[in-house]
């Protein structure tokens, strides 16, 4: 992290900081998430399955480092905030913007879809716009490779980590996304079954819908 600058605090969740940040020698600017090492499961998540991603409705990750205390990621820079904050401004966008949001967000999903990747938190939240306008699919922290058990996934970083196994950290997630996004997630991932394609496009249809009304 000695090559990198960090500027002001743009963003910050319960275990995370988001600055942003310079590499050193450029004028590069970046977005650099400093996050617990209770996110470790989550980050290693994002790193494995984003490394080489790259498409214009995709936040770009860079790389990321782990120091005595924290776990840090850079990825792309992007100062337009949330899609959330846009949708509770404006209350509803004209059929127009939400046309072309749809098709920036339809042709982000289909990039990660045809990586073979389920994305599994599609909300306005994880919708970040970058300052020309363009979406951008951010955290991909509960993201999975299609066909994968989320929770063996994380049950076995978990294990790796010496965690109590009895709860593993995706079952604690579940029970806060169906809790925390239940107009967003799909009938069979609320019932428990495992997330798929169709469920990240029943979450897409909800995010149009909500732009809407």
């Amino acid at each position: 992290m000695e090559n990198f600058v960090l500027y002001d605090e743009i963003g910050r969740g319960n275990t995370t900081v988001v600055y942003k940040g310079r590499r050193k020698g450029t004028i590069n600017f970046v977005a650099i998430i400093c996050s617990d090492k209770c996110k470790r499961g989550g980050v290693a998540n994002w790193v494995r399955l984003t490394q080489g991603l790259k498409h214009k409705n995709i936040m770009t990750f860079y790389e990321w480092y782990e120091t005595s205390n924290h776990l840090w990621l850079v990825v792309e820079l992007c100062t337009g905030g949330s899609l959330e904050s846009v949708i509770a401004q404006d209350e509803c966008l004209p059929e127009d913007v939400v046309r072309e949001f749809g098709v920036e967000l339809v042709t982000g999903l289909y990039h990660i879809h045809k990586h073979g990747i389920i994305y599994c938190e599609l909300t306005p939240g994880k919708i970040l716009l970058e300052g020309s306008g363009t979406l951008k699919f951010s955290s991909f922290c509960w993201a999975k490779a299609d066909g994968e058990d989320l929770e063996e996934v994380f049950a076995l970083a978990g294990a790796e980590e010496g965690e109590d196994a009895n709860e593993s950290t995706p079952q604690r997630h579940f029970k806060n996304i169906v809790g925390g996004f239940p107009l967003y997630t799909a009938p069979e991932a609320i019932k428990g079954d495992n997330f798929c394609k169709a469920s990240d496009l029943w979450s897409l249809g909800c995010v149009l819908y909500e732009m809407f009304s």
